[in-house]
């Protein structure tokens, strides 16, 4: 006998459009696990973390990253603009590819401009995202987590890691909708369209790690270069990344996705340079390096320090679908 019973659809999720969020979806399946990643550019999510990414996302994890700019303002070689009207684009296209790379489930443009460095023009633009109303941006956030249910949050720490405008930026947009999004009283309009109040479980910081960083201090030194001028232009300063790294509390393997990994740099071509060393390492040196990746667990606290924690979702029931 067949079952002619209706089922109820799934709810559909609210037009995050009508939140000013430009949604590029790639997969729309439900998940019972959600990890949201908030950093400000293009090559953020893939530099720092992309194996972190690649493996919850080959375990079926609905991993969202939201991008808060295009990043307009990095420094591109003419040559990979070929083809591309301008960095907004090209930066938009490597993007693409790497969420493919990395098996994303969506990228989420909060529509910001890229801010820049310190003391630069694109720093004081009235559509960089250091210069959007804080309570406007904090509300983008809200309205992903309230849409997307992630029970992990990634974001940058309090230095954003070397000092970048837009990354310390998100920290701070990023923790205070961690603590928003739940309080049916911010952002009243988001609870009329649809979206629920909803509490994420946990929140992390990506790190180095101090002693990582002060070896590459000494190593700099060693090697008669600045620490305090790091980079292609001369505009980080590693002894104060060294200074505001967060300890870590949670290593994730991630060895076995080398070969994702790589193919999301590659995907940003454009700023891949400060990347290139380590494809020119022995294979077994390239496992080393990229074998894992730590984070600090903000809430909750740890009971204790040092690292006692090896996947984010430790320690969490999936949710149903």
């Amino acid at each position: 006998m067949t079952d002619t019973t209706t089922r109820p659809a799934a709810p559909r999720l609210p037009d995050l459009a009508a939140f000013g969020i430009e949604s590029h979806w790639r997969n729309q399946a439900r998940t019972t696990r959600t990890l949201l990643v908030a950093f400000p550019h293009p090559d953020d999510e893939s530099f720092g973390n992309a194996g972190t990414l690649a493996r919850y996302s080959a375990e079926g994890v609905g991993v969202h990253y939201a991008c808060v700019t295009r990043g307009e303002c990095g420094t591109v070689d003419p040559k990979f603009l070929e083809g591309y009207p301008d960095i907004f684009t090209l930066r938009t296209a490597e993007l693409t590819c790497a969420a493919e790379a990395l098996g994303l489930r969506a990228v989420h443009y909060l529509g910001y401009r890229d801010s820049g460095m310190p003391d630069t023009p694109d720093n004081a633009n009235p559509a960089a995202f250091v210069q959007a109303p804080r309570a406007e941006a904090i509300g983008k956030v809200v309205a992903l987590m309230r849409a997307l249910r992630p029970q992990v949050v990634i974001t940058f720490g309090p230095y954003g890691g070397y000092g970048h405008p837009d990354h310390i930026r998100i920290h701070e947009v990023t923790v205070a909708a961690f603590h928003l999004a739940a309080d049916p009283a911010a952002y009243p309009e988001q609870i009329a369209a649809g979206l629920a109040p909803f509490q994420p479980l946990k929140l992390y910081y990506p790190t180095f790690g101090t002693r990582f960083l002060k070896i590459a201090v000494l190593l700099m030194r060693l090697l008669r270069r600045d620490p305090r001028h790091f980079g292609e232009n001369g505009d980080v300063d590693m002894v104060r990344a060294a200074e505001e790294a967060t300890p870590p509390t949670t290593v994730v393997a991630c060895g076995a996705y080398r070969e994702q990994i790589l193919r999301a740099w590659h995907c940003h071509a454009s700023q891949e340079g400060g990347m290139a060393w380590v494809e020119r390492l022995p294979e077994a040196l390239q496992r080393f390096f990229l074998g894992k990746q730590q984070f600090t667990r903000v809430v909750p606290p740890p009971r204790r320090p040092g690292v006692h924690e090896h996947d984010l979702f430790a320690g969490l029931r999936p949710r149903p679908r």
